[in-house]
């Protein structure tokens, strides 16, 4: 049984390595071949999906007229949608859960004893996140070039972009933030080296 177990460590390990490195890749191709190119073809403007800090609504209303105007980087960004950010938040998304298995979110946390419904909702939040970066993604195919959404359809996404992306980013900190927390106990406890 204890080489079951060591088995499915090692398994879930090398799962988690394939998938860091292929996020690392997906990134690399996504800023050098798409975020770079769109900022040379639009003389310097940037993607607003690059904008780690958000945007809001008169952003997209005025990143949407100048895609209008200018057709190269509207290209950019739509293969860009249509290439490495089908799979990107999938395999992101992938890699997060992965990390949480593999430090064994449980104990204690503020003081008090992780409930198993706790330790559920943080195995959610990379699948959250997935879901999230899919939403933003969807949209940005929706309403820029070349799709030619109505007057009603501009309004809803413009509205409901700058909203996702902070969901999107909220839950990719705190993911973060409680891997960091969940592997620094697992270090400090006196059985650390044992597997999850």
């Amino acid at each position: 049984m204890a080489d079951r177990a060591q088995d499915n460590v090692r398994s879930l390990e090398g799962l988690t390595a394939v998938l860091a490195a292929l996020s690392l890749a997906l990134f690399a191709w996504i800023h050098a071949g798409f975020v770079r190119a769109f900022s040379d073809a639009a003389a310097g403007e940037q993607m607003l999906d690059a904008r780690i800090g958000g945007y809001e609504r008169d952003d997209v209303i005025a990143m949407l007229r100048y895609l209008k105007d200018h057709p190269d980087p509207a290209a950019i960004l739509h293969s860009m949608y249509l290439g490495p950010e089908l799979i990107f938040p999938l395999v992101l998304a992938g890699l997060l859960f992965c990390l949480l298995r593999l430090v064994g979110p449980a104990g204690i946390f503020f003081g008090r004893p992780i409930p198993p419904a706790g330790i559920a909702l943080i195995f959610c939040l990379p699948v959250f996140y997935g879901v999230m970066d899919y939403a933003e993604n969807i949209a940005g195919l929706l309403l820029y070039p070349p799709a030619a959404p109505s007057d009603a359809t501009v309004t809803l996404l413009a509205g409901l972009l700058p909203v996702i992306v902070r969901l999107k980013f909220l839950s990719l900190v705190i993911t973060i933030i409680l891997l960091a927390h969940f592997a620094i106990l697992r270090y400090l406890s006196p059985d650390g080296s044992k597997p999850s």
